[in-house]
């Protein structure tokens, strides 16, 4: 692979990686601001089914960022035994970015998940 192509595919595993946050991000307060607006008027069913299919949403995009994570990971890998300079930044910091947007992902969505259950219980005490 040439330079330029190895920079190209680098560049599109990031926005690809980007992509994946901002979509989960989306999903996240959509699925709280539904919560919260909804109330009581969704049926239990309905409130396991969306919180089911919350859960699958954000299992498949942290696994598709783990996927971009390893690509990034790869083709940078490839630009410095081919002897090129990656991009001018410290080393660590790929792997704080990284690591932080892996766990951002699986705490918010544990966080989204608490807000949903307890949501829906406190609202089914208050008798709302």
């Amino acid at each position: 692979m040439t330079q330029e192509l190895i920079y190209e595919t680098l560049y599109s595993a990031l926005s690809l990686a980007d992509s994946i946050l901002q979509i989960w991000i989306t999903v996240t307060f959509a699925v709280i601001v539904a919560t919260h607006l909804a109330g009581t008027r969704v049926v239990d069913f309905v409130h396991f089914l969306l919180s089911t299919l919350y859960v699958l949403a954000s299992g498949i995009l942290v696994t598709r960022f783990i996927s971009a994570a390893f690509q990034i990971y790869r083709y940078r890998e490839l630009l410095i035994e081919n002897g090129f300079e990656p991009w001018p930044a410290p080393p660590l910091l790929p792997q704080i970015i990284g690591g932080g947007t892996l766990l951002l992902m699986i705490v918010g969505t544990a966080v989204t998940l608490w807000f949903i259950f307890s949501t829906r219980k406190r609202l089914k005490l208050d008798g709302a």
